[in-house]
């Protein structure tokens, strides 16, 4: 009998880091969904298939620019702290580069589309690393 995944980690990362992303979910019994750049106008609560929200048409203004490059991200839904604290304690023994763009989703968030959630984020990096 298969064991019973929690939470789901949503993931846009470069081709080299795929692999050792899946693996990595797959060893703590976590769901992977890779992110592709078509879901930047989505919600990101659709995209983590929570069940249940009430979401809206999405506007012009909450869609991204034609030519927006799509950077690194992870989005952490449904975790909790601990697994979560554990995903990121094994994903640095891995050696792999920094994602700088991280998310957990939120009732504040999850009705944003998957381009406001990287504009805040890289907004908040931007001040953070001007500090």
């Amino acid at each position: 009998m298969a064991a019973i995944q929690e939470g789901l980690v949503l993931y846009y990362v470069h081709d080299d880091k795929k692999v050792q992303m899946e693996a990595l979910c797959l060893k703590l019994n976590l769901r992977a969904k890779q992110l592709k750049t078509a879901d930047l106008n989505e919600r990101a609560g659709v995209l983590a298939e929570i069940k249940g929200l009430k979401m809206t048409q999405v506007s012009q203004n909450e869609k991204a620019p034609m030519l927006f490059q799509m950077p690194e991200i992870l989005i952490f839904s449904g975790i909790p702290e601990k697994k979560l604290d554990e995903f990121l304690m094994e994903y640095r023994k891995l050696g792999l580069e920094n994602i700088k763009l991280k998310a957990v989703l939120t009732p504040h968030n999850v009705r944003w589309t998957l381009y406001q959630l990287l504009q805040e984020l890289m907004l908040e990096s931007l001040k953070f690393n001007n500090r």
